[in-house]
C-alpha cells in the first residue's frame, strides 16, 4: 500500500511541527510528508529537512507556488498566523480570510483531497454581534469558504484552546501577573486575569503532546470528521482550579486575582488584543469558545487513535493533564 502524501502550511510553526512530529513516526509509514516554508535555509526548516521530510520554497500569497507545493497531495493541514508581520503594517488592506482563500484555492487547484484547517468558531456570530474578534472570525471564515467549495472529500477543522506552552513563557507571564515565574510582594505566584464565563470550563491544549497526534486522528478517519469543528483540548478546568492544581503539585503558593476583561492590558500589541477580546467574547457567549459547550471526549479518542498509530500505549495515549504538565516544567 502506497504512502499518502499530507503537506504541512505553517510547518516550522509550534502547530505545524507537533503534527510533522506525529505523524512522522506514525509506525505503519502511511504518510509522506511535504512541509511547505518561505525560507527553507532558516534553521527551522534545515532541521525539518534533516529529519528526512521534503522542504518545499513557497509563499502563501503567491498562488501558484502554493499549487505547485500542493501537487500530488492527499492532504493537507494548514496554520494561518494571525500575528504575521505582515498585518503589523497600518497601511496593509489585505486580511487573513484573503490569505486564506489564497490557500484554499490553491489546494483546490492542486486537487487535494484532504484539507485540515486549524479554524475557529466565529465570535461574531456566538455574540450575535455584540463582540466580534477579527482573528477568531477570519478563521472560521477560512474554514468556511473551504467547505463551501465542495472540492474535499473531507473538510475538518480542529480548532486549539488556550496553549498549555504560554505558561513557558516568562514574557507572556508578565502580561498575566507574573505567575508562574515572578512572585508578588508577599511571595506569592499571582495570575490576573478576567474569568471565562458560563461554567468557567477553559480549554487547554498541549500543542507540543496533543495537537499533533489530534490532526494525525483526524488524518486516519477524515470522512469522519468531514464538515465538522474538532474542539483542540488537552484539559478542561476554571482558572481558580488550575492555580489549586499547580499549588498541588509543586508545592508553591499561588492565588488568582479576577480583572475585568477590559482591564487587560495589551501594550499595543495586537496579539494581546486578541486576547483581550476573546475574554470579552467567552464572556458574552458563556464560555462557549467554541460556539457549543465545552468537551474533550472526541479529543481524547483523536489523540489516542493517533498516539497508537505511533506505536503508543498506556498513559501516552492519553491526553496530558495540567497537573502533570506543571509537575514536569516547574516542580523543584
Amino acid at each position: 500500500m502506497s504512502s499518502k502524501l499530507i503537506t504541512i502550511f505553517g510547518a516550522t510553526g509550534a502547530q505545524g511541527s507537533s503534527v510533522l512530529q506525529s505523524l512522522q513516526s506514525n509506525t505503519n509509514k502511511s504518510f509522506k510528508l511535504r512541509a511547505i516554508t518561505r525560507n527553507p535555509s532558516s534553521d527551522s526548516a534545515l532541521k525539518i529537512s534533516s529529519s528526512g521530510v521534503e522542504v518545499v520554497k513557497a509563499d502563501g500569497w503567491d498562488k501558484e507556488s502554493l499549487v505547485a507545493a500542493f501537487k500530488g497531495s492527499w492532504g493537507v493541514f494548514v496554520n494561518t498566523n494571525s500575528d504575521d508581520a505582515v498585518f503589523e503594517n497600518p497601511e496593509e488592506k489585505r486580511t487573513e480570510l484573503d490569505l486564506g482563500r489564497i490557500v484554499v484555492d490553491a489546494a483546490v487547484e492542486a486537487g487535494v483531497s484532504v484539507f485540515v484547517y486549524s479554524g475557529m468558531a466565529s465570535a461574531r456570530e456566538t455574540t450575535e454581534g455584540k463582540i466580534p474578534v477579527q482573528a477568531f472570525d477570519e478563521k472560521h471564515a477560512i474554514g468556511e469558504y473551504a467547505k463551501s467549495t465542495g472540492a474535499f472529500q473531507s473538510t475538518a477543522i480542529v480548532s486549539p484552546g488556550w496553549y498549555f506552552e504560554n505558561f513557558l513563557s516568562p514574557e507572556m507571564a508578565g502580561v498575566f501577573g507574573g505567575f508562574p515565574y515572578t512572585p508578588s510582594d508577599d511571595g506569592t505566584l499571582v495570575f490576573k486575569a478576567p474569568t471565562w464565563g458560563g461554567k468557567e470550563d477553559i480549554p487547554f491544549i498541549a500543542i507540543a503532546n496533543d495537537y499533533g497526534d489530534i490532526v494525525h486522528g483526524v488524518f486516519l478517519d477524515p470522512e469522519r470528521w468531514n464538515g465538522k469543528l474538532v474542539q483542540g483540548v488537552s484539559d478542561i478546568s476554571s482558572l481558580p482550579d488550575m492555580i489549586e492544581g499547580f499549588e498541588k503539585v509543586t508545592g508553591k503558593k499561588a492565588r488568582f486575582e479576577e480583572i475585568p476583561w477590559k482591564d487587560l492590558e495589551t501594550y499595543g500589541i495586537r496579539a494581546l488584543d486578541t486576547v483581550k477580546h476573546m475574554f470579552g467574547f467567552c464572556q458574552e457567549s458563556g464560555g462557549r469558545y467554541y460556539g457549543v459547550v465545552t468537551d474533550s471526549k472526541a479529543t481524547a479518542e483523536l489523540k489516542k487513535s493517533g498516539a497508537e498509530a505511533r506505536g503508543k500505549s498506556g498513559q501516552d495515549v492519553e491526553l496530558l493533564t495540567l497537573q502533570k504538565f506543571f509537575k514536569e516544567n516547574f516542580s523543584n
